[in-house]
């Protein structure tokens, strides 16, 4: 009788866990559908990059859209390589941290333990101050860029050379100098270079080998160009084989490491399982240090930043952008351990928000994701514009040749009907003036949502762009009721 009773009662358990699987299954494929046709909406719509989304470790959607490379027609796939910008910065928190277990350092150490000839307003900076961004060190070197080559005693005499924003320790200001300071601090205790270590110590660990600057044997097809303005404009390697070779100071440690978003989720997962630093060093990894603002809700933590989601659960994020890249890691432990990452190779004002309206998406089964717009058509110099264009070209011209404060004030009364409106406009028209002297216009782009980007040519032939260089949004008496740069 009573293998029968268990045998019932086992029949009876089987069936409600089956159907409580089946629920849930079908509750997963009806999410994976919905992510499935919003990434085909945006591949319809012009928009190209990669997206991983998973929930308790399974990967619901993982997958690539639009083109890498447009020359040679490579569309892109989850293998595809992008910048991940200043997801970087985790990756250096990490190693300090590892650094740290090991008795090698520890955050509350100053940074003159470490490097010499430290000058008095900066010599009781600690690790921690540069960790959270409240250093008071500025953000970037003046002339700073990404690419341009920089000697590490002339990267840190410039540096110590330049005034602090703040007192150590009073505010949180950004600085991307920080981090790279970090990475001159791993490079010092451990005697390798910043990426030998992260290759050897961090990344060997989690598995992944996609993920790096130089070190990994790329395979140069799979690395996405950026596009800006709808021009080419290259692979980081490209760029980093182009000067020295060599990872500048002015990016190493605080942004431009390349990988996928299927070597991003492995680095998660490898972080939660303490495969790569224990328990404590991940919770300090992610715990909200310092407020972002005074009186805000945002905090930061060691290369992450902590805040609420629309739905009152822990958030823990970071992006990244350098002007054609953008990448953002997002994740929700308190949702099914819901990780969003994504990856795009084109950026415009509307191309960053693809990873909100995913999360959206997910956790809002009547919510309607924005699409963005990036199908556009391209008018240079002499063809025959439509309405709207012909304003756009009136703009351009007043903007390139300089002209009067006269001209651009008849210019606005005419095409901006909100006067409240007319004294910002004009301060930016200014701004854009000053920026601009001199150039010449190359093309003009015109994108579905009625908003226009210029690909501009500086006196010295170099091609600079603007993203966007002007968001004018139009009524239908063609007059302009919003804008922006």
């Amino acid at each position: 009788m009573k293998k029968i009773l268990f045998l019932i009662i086992g029949v009876i358990i089987t069936f409600f866990s089956c159907k409580e699987t089946n629920k849930l299954n079908k509750a997963e494929n009806i999410l994976k559908n919905r992510i499935e046709s919003y990434i085909k909406e945006c591949n319809k719509n012009g928009v190209s990059g990669s997206v991983l989304v998973a929930q308790n470790e399974k990967v619901l959607f993982s997958g690539g859209f639009g083109l890498s490379n447009r020359n040679e027609n490579l569309q892109i796939t989850e293998e595809t390589i992008f910048t991940t910008g200043s997801i970087t910065k985790q990756f250096t928190a990490t190693a300090i941290l590892k650094l740290q277990e090991e008795g090698k350092l520890s955050v509350e150490d100053s940074i003159s333990k470490f490097l010499v000839n430290v000058p008095l307003d900066k010599k009781n900076i600690t690790i921690y101050q540069l960790l959270t961004h409240t250093s008071g060190i500025k953000a970037n070197l003046e002339n700073a860029r990404d690419f341009h080559p920089i000697e590490k005693e002339e990267f840190l005499r410039k540096i110590f050379h330049s005034s602090l924003n703040f007192p150590p320790g009073s505010e949180h200001r950004y600085s991307n100098i920080g981090y790279s300071i970090l990475a001159i601090i791993i490079e010092e205790i451990t005697q390798l270079d910043y990426e030998e270590y992260l290759q050897q110590e961090l990344f060997s660990k989690a598995k992944i080998k996609n993920t790096g600057y130089l070190l990994p044997k790329w395979d140069e097809t799979k690395m996405a160009h950026a596009y800006k303005c709808q021009e080419n404009r290259a692979t980081h390697l490209e760029k980093w084989k182009s000067t020295s070779n060599l990872v500048s100071y002015h990016l190493k440690g605080n942004g431009g490491i390349l990988s996928t978003p299927s070597d991003l989720y492995k680095w998660y997962i490898a972080l939660k399982k303490n495969i790569i630093i224990g328990e404590k060093s991940f919770e300090d990894l992610v715990y909200p240090h310092v407020l972002v603002r005074k009186n805000g809700k945002n905090s930061y933590g060691y290369g992450w930043v902590i805040s609420k989601s629309d739905r009152n659960t822990k958030k823990i994020a970071h992006n990244g952008f350098n002007g054609v890249f953008y990448a953002e890691l997002i994740r929700l432990p308190e949702e099914k351990h819901t990780v969003i990452i994504y990856m795009t190779n084109q950026v415009r004002y509307d191309t960053k928000i693809i990873g909100k309206e995913l999360e959206k998406l997910i956790f809002d089964k009547n919510y309607t994701a924005v699409v963005p717009k990036m199908n556009s058509t391209k008018y240079f110099s002499g063809e025959e514009p439509n309405e709207n264009m012909e304003v756009i070209n009136e703009f351009v011209s007043i903007l390139l040749k300089t002209e009067t404060e006269q001209t651009i004030e008849s210019f606005i009364k005419t095409h901006i009907p909100d006067t409240g409106k007319h004294k910002r406009f004009k301060e930016y028209f200014l701004a854009m003036q000053e920026e601009f002297r001199n150039y010449k216009l190359v093309h003009t782009l015109e994108y579905e949502d009625d908003t226009y980007d210029i690909l501009l040519e500086s006196k010295k032939g170099v091609i600079e762009e603007l993203t966007p260089c002007f968001d004018l949004k139009f009524d239908e008496q063609n007059q302009i009721t919003a804008f922006g740069w």
